[in-house]
């Protein structure tokens, strides 16, 4: 009898146990800094939105391109940086989210993502897929009277030869891109960035040349703080713009 006893209390404590879990985690959930946390994860139908947008103004108050990395969220920080797996080819790409939405079928679909993003992994013709959405950075916060700088985000890779690769091709034309490490959800990759800018317009020329160029990128606004240790000194890339190599019927 004690022993009967005792085991429902154990199993009574238990699911008390669980429903403050159950309870914490939807708190965490229903607020955006909760959903900001490593690493935060969904799971549910990624769709895409083009040309038809582009140039309307996002929630992030910037103007939207199919051709850059980014994403809607109905409800993730702007800023926010995440990881976009297709569950079913496993395909991967980092996004910012940069606008709200989806807002049609919202219990089937979590994100919309550019054509560009859509693209890289594989969704652009069936128009939907099943997609697992983890969180990679938060968007950090600039302190008071702390300065604001700029980069041009060219890629993230899982191979650190691929990143390589991509970085010496980029530097070719722009000598300050560098290769950021981070640890992800599914362990370490490799950002490969060009920056940082004083201001926004020049990384908007950089970001718009890459772009010409083939290359899926998104401009990014970070505070000094945050600045990755792998990153050249601020001012660094204000004179890269410049640094364009020579064609043969220039010279």
């Amino acid at each position: 009898m004690v022993a009967h006893s005792l085991k429902e209390t154990c199993v009574h404590r238990l699911r008390l146990h669980y429903l403050v879990i159950i309870v914490t985690g939807a708190l965490l959930l229903v607020s955006g800094q909760g959903h900001a946390d490593h690493w935060y994860a969904e799971q549910g139908e990624a769709s895409w939105y083009g040309k038809q947008f582009d140039g309307r103004k996002t929630a992030d108050g910037d103007r939207f391109s199919q051709q850059e990395m980014t994403a809607a969220h109905r409800t993730l920080p702007l800023g926010t940086k995440v990881m976009v797996e297709n569950l079913q080819t496993g395909e991967q790409a980092e996004v910012k989210i940069t606008d709200r939405g989806p807002y049609a079928q919202p219990k089937r679909r979590i994100i919309d993502l550019s054509r560009a993003a859509a693209n890289s992994i594989g969704i652009v013709q069936r128009g939907t897929k099943p997609v697992r959405v983890v969180v990679t950075e938060k968007a950090p916060p600039p302190k008071k009277s702390e300065e604001v700088f700029y980069e041009v985000q060219v890629g993230a890779f899982e191979d650190s030869a691929q990143a390589q690769t991509v970085l010496d091709l980029v530097r070719e034309r722009f000598p300050a891109a560098y290769i950021a490490p981070r640890q992800g959800p599914s362990g370490r990759y490799y950002r490969v960035r060009v920056g940082p800018f004083a201001t926004e317009e020049e990384a908007k020329k950089v970001a718009n040349a890459l772009q010409r160029e083939g290359h899926r990128i998104f401009l990014d606004e970070i505070p000094a703080s945050a600045a990755p240790p792998q990153a050249p000194a601020p001012g660094a890339g204000k004179t890269i713009a410049a640094q364009k190599k020579e064609s043969p019927q220039h010279r």
